[in-house]
């Protein structure tokens, strides 16, 4: 059974008011419907928020999922949670991706590199989604291909193009 079919029976048996199908489905979806949200609003606590939201959505509105593609439509939904979140606000959320020491970045390694605030702020919009959807959500890159409706090719290209470019940046501005 694939992926999305087992998303498609979960769906199926929430619409019967089955709570342990929603606990599933929040378990294997999760991650990347936060992955996903972050890519696109560069903020982790607002990612956080969004996708809390996204799956009070999901619940509320299940009774409308017809079978097919499970998690494009929680994607969907992901998607039309967070533009509408963006269009309250009527301006970009700000950057902030959670704890940090006192000179504002993250640890790593011993060292201070803002990895995050890097992505967030020097690569380019799709580079950024890319990145943020394959590395924290884990998605495949053929998924990510799919979402952002470019050819896998690109995907992958732009996805080494990125990594050199934080390898650079982290190398010359941090001398790892």
């Amino acid at each position: 059974m694939t992926d999305n079919e087992v998303l498609d029976k979960l769906l199926c048996r929430m619409k019967f008011g089955e709570e342990k199908a929603f606990e599933e489905l929040y378990e294997l979806t999760s991650r990347k419907v936060f992955a996903y949200l972050l890519s696109i609003v560069s903020n982790y606590h607002s990612a956080q928020d969004l996708t809390q939201d996204t799956f009070i959505r999901i619940r509320k509105n299940v009774d409308k999922y017809q079978s097919g593609n499970a998690f494009a439509w929680i994607i969907q939904i992901a998607k039309n949670t967070a533009y509408n979140e963006i269009s309250k606000r009527k301006k970009v959320i700000p950057t902030d991706f959670g704890e940090r020491d006192k000179s504002g970045s993250y640890r790593i390694d011993e060292t201070n590199v803002p990895v995050l605030e890097i992505i967030a702020t020097r690569l380019d919009e799709t580079d950024r989604k890319i990145i943020l959807m394959h590395l924290s959500g884990g998605f495949k890159h053929r998924e990510i291909a799919n979402d952002l409706g470019i050819p896998l090719g690109t995907v992958l290209w732009k996805y080494n193009k990125a990594i050199k470019t934080l390898q650079k940046i982290i190398k010359e501005e941090y001398g790892l």
